[in-house]
């Protein structure tokens, strides 16, 4: 790259962290405009990359890093005063067996109290299981699986939004979600749903079957595969038109991996072989 082009680049790069630093200043932060933008920054930085000096290349990853945690920290804020929000007021535990169908024959782990969040999940410290949750009891609801092992949920309905963290073996069968599903820490797992935005954290080895109409993102992420939703059931074209989401229009395979900034493909996620899908 000579001089006159990196002066260029760095012009360019120049405003559009600035955007970025405008969009997540202030109050009333809106983090999707703010993640698109940054999307748009991290996305020039990767095609310029390999003409990059190294010196350049490492301060705009750095930069891009600071504006990524500086969302998701706004992000968490809001997550925090949304309807995981609860009082203190009843100190009884809250019963679950009204929110969930269980299977014959198999017990249900009841939700308790994340003390340093102030959020109650939907299903915790499960094993073994096979659960549904009902879709009257699921629509419009945020849901949040944490600390599932060898578990198999089936989602019924259109949620707010879907939480999934700590989850080992499990299997996360759903429909359309209005908003978002946010993952961390989930291993060796297979997620079929549909959604506005994905993002992933700190996971290994999953197979996703996904519906989105946004790019998803990957951070610290290894053996990710991505896979289109191909679950067929009778609400499925209703459901879908009342979550926004056009069957017609699919992201399933458009990843940003934050921690690869290289125009080459991400060493962290892979398309999965048709051969290997499995059928719903």
């Amino acid at each position: 790259m000579s001089q006159q082009q990196l002066a260029a680049f760095l012009s360019e790069l120049n405003l559009l962290e600035q955007k970025v630093n405008n969009l997540v200043s202030g109050e009333n932060v809106n983090t999707n405009v703010a993640s698109e933008a940054l999307q748009n920054l991290t996305r020039f930085v990767s095609e310029n990359a390999p003409s990059l000096p190294a010196y350049e290349l490492r301060r705009a990853h750095g930069e891009i890093m600071k504006l990524k945690t500086r969302i998701l920290e706004i992000e968490e804020k809001t997550r925090r005063q949304g309807k995981f929000k609860f009082t203190r007021t009843n100190k009884e535990k809250p019963q679950v067996t009204s929110l969930l169908t269980e299977c014959p024959g198999e017990k249900i782990s009841l939700a308790t109290e994340r003390p340093s969040r102030g959020l109650l999940p939907t299903l915790i410290n499960l094993t073994n299981e096979t659960i549904t949750i009902d879709s009257m009891e699921s629509s419009s609801k945020d849901i949040w699986l944490d600390n599932l092992e060898k578990s198999t949920i089936i989602i019924k309905g259109i949620p707010s939004a879907l939480h999934m963290t700590n989850l080992r073996d499990c299997k996360i069968i759903g429909g359309p979600v209005l908003t978002s599903v946010f993952l961390e820490d989930c291993f060796h797992s297979i997620f079929v749903v549909g959604c506005q935005q994905m993002r992933i954290h700190k996971s290994k080895e999953c197979d996703f079957y996904l519906h989105i109409c946004s790019r998803v993102i990957v951070e610290d992420c290894f053996a990710c595969r991505f896979a289109p939703y191909n679950r067929e059931y009778c609400e499925k074209a209703e459901e879908f038109s009342r979550a926004n989401l056009e069957l017609s229009v699919n992201h399933w395979n458009c990843i940003d991996d934050f921690n690869w900034l290289s125009v080459e493909q991400s060493p962290n996620w892979s398309i999965l072989p048709e051969d290997k899908r499995i059928k719903l």
